[in-house]
């Protein structure tokens, strides 16, 4: 059946009141995404899994939207939850070549590089103060009087014992020798030849016993001084220690709640008072090397924190979007510097990867780099499958390595995984 339209019936209108905007400028972009709810679904079931080994695989085609898409939807769930810990490494007092690693809560680990080094520059003045005092001057001059006395009275013990013997104590760079004595005059080599041989029997009968007992005082002058050199380290340490403890309580007190921290305040202590002689030195007047303009901080480097992780200006928690996924742009590097001639490093020159980052939150990656990059997508399998992230030089995982490098101590792994990519590589690794 045949029916006419009017040309007003074949197009639909709208009222552009219902919209609510002028122009599309007025209309902020949608955080979410739409008419995916089996995909949104899923990806909520995977983000709750805390479970090891449960990550997600985002498959679509190219040049969808699918980086933005997910991040944005990240950040719409995870901005009420808490803040990830920061991470710093320090020295390993005990072996160099493995640095240890700190857990500090968010925001904190600033805060430790900073009273750290504030302690450090004052420990060296401090220290050197202490060991100007008089009143360590009057102590340390005691402490070896009462010993020297000690010496003198064993010194004039066996004097009085050679004397009554018939001989004399005489040093030479041999050691301490005896000489007989006759008419209270030293015997030469000579005279000693024309006595009798019954005299010169007695003689060297009595210089044997004699000999015997020199090496006995000589064991006791040796103990002797290696007491002096105790009593005054002892001192040394004491007053250093006393200095320490004084400028170590208020970091004490702010990190009272973290025992790794105080454990390493304690080591740092330590191995200060072993280092006595680098705090003692004037630092006034010294003419730094050639070639090595950072001579005077190499002494102290080793008290330095070196800050890897600071989540002191993250909310909720972290998510990272890691777009060129090299080795070493997701675990890290240890850098080298030139000194003398040489390559040098130390656990300050530790730095930070796309995993540190985004430790305790969200790390998406697109996984057609990852697998393009040497190393990278075996490392990430096995970082998930240990529970751990470490950084390792790439020539050491290759087997290149050859001189002695760092270890440092790994960090343990608290990352959600998110690889984007297309149906096919999906597959393909499944």
């Amino acid at each position: 059946m045949k029916s006419s339209v009017s040309i007003d019936n074949l197009k639909c209108t709208c009222d552009p009141e219902v919209l609510g905007c002028t122009s599309s400028m007025d209309v902020a972009p949608l955080q979410t995404i739409i008419g995916q709810v089996k995909a949104l679904r899923a990806l909520q079931f995977g983000l709750d899994i805390k479970e090891k080994g449960f990550n997600i695989y985002v498959s679509g085609l190219p040049g969808t939207g699918k980086k933005t898409a997910v991040r944005r939807y990240l950040e719409d769930i995870t901005s009420d939850k808490p803040t990830p810990p920061d991470w710093c490494y320090v020295n390993n007092f005990q072996d160099n070549y493995r640095p240890r690693a700190l857990s500090l809560p968010a925001g904190r680990a600033r805060n430790l590089k900073k009273e750290v080094d504030v302690f450090v520059e004052a420990a060296k003045s401090e220290i050197r103060k202490a060991f100007e005092s008089e009143e360590y001057a009057v102590k340390r001059n005691n402490a070896i009087k009462a010993i020297q006395q000690q010496r003198e009275q064993l010194v004039n013990k066996t004097n009085e014992q050679a004397q009554k013997q018939g001989f004399i104590i005489q040093a030479t760079p041999m050691g301490l020798v005896t000489i007989p004595i006759k008419d209270n005059k030293p015997l030469t080599e000579e005279e000693f030849r024309l006595l009798e041989k019954k005299e010169r029997d007695s003689i060297t009968r009595k210089q044997q016993r004699l000999n015997e007992r020199l090496k006995k005082a000589g064991r006791q002058m040796i103990s002797i001084e290696k007491k002096t050199v105790k009593v005054i380290d002892d001192l040394d340490r004491q007053i250093a220690s006393n200095t320490l403890d004084l400028l170590l309580d208020d970091l004490r007190e702010e990190f009272h709640d973290i025992a790794d921290v105080l454990t390493y305040l304690a080591e740092m202590k330590d191995d200060m008072l072993d280092n006595l002689a680098l705090f003692r030195q004037d630092e006034h007047g010294q003419e730094k090397p050639v070639g090595m303009p950072q001579v005077e901080d190499m002494r102290f480097r080793k008290y330095r924190v070196n800050v890897l992780v600071d989540n002191s200006d993250t909310e909720g928690v972290p998510i990272v979007l890691e777009l060129n996924p090299t080795y070493n742009n997701l675990f890290g590097r240890i850098e080298k510097e030139a000194m003398m001639g040489a390559l040098f490093t130390d656990f300050t020159m530790i730095r930070e990867g796309s995993v540190h980052r985004a430790n305790g939150g969200y790390l998406i990656l697109p996984v057609e780099d990852v697998l393009r990059n040497m190393l990278s997508w075996d490392s990430l399998k096995r970082s998930i499958r240990n529970k751990e992230i470490l950084i390792e030089e790439a020539g050491e995982r290759l087997g290149f390595m050859t001189t002695r490098g760092l270890m440092p101590e790994a960090i343990p792994w608290n990352i959600k995984v998110i690889l984007i990519g297309d149906p096919y590589l999906y597959y393909r690794l499944y």
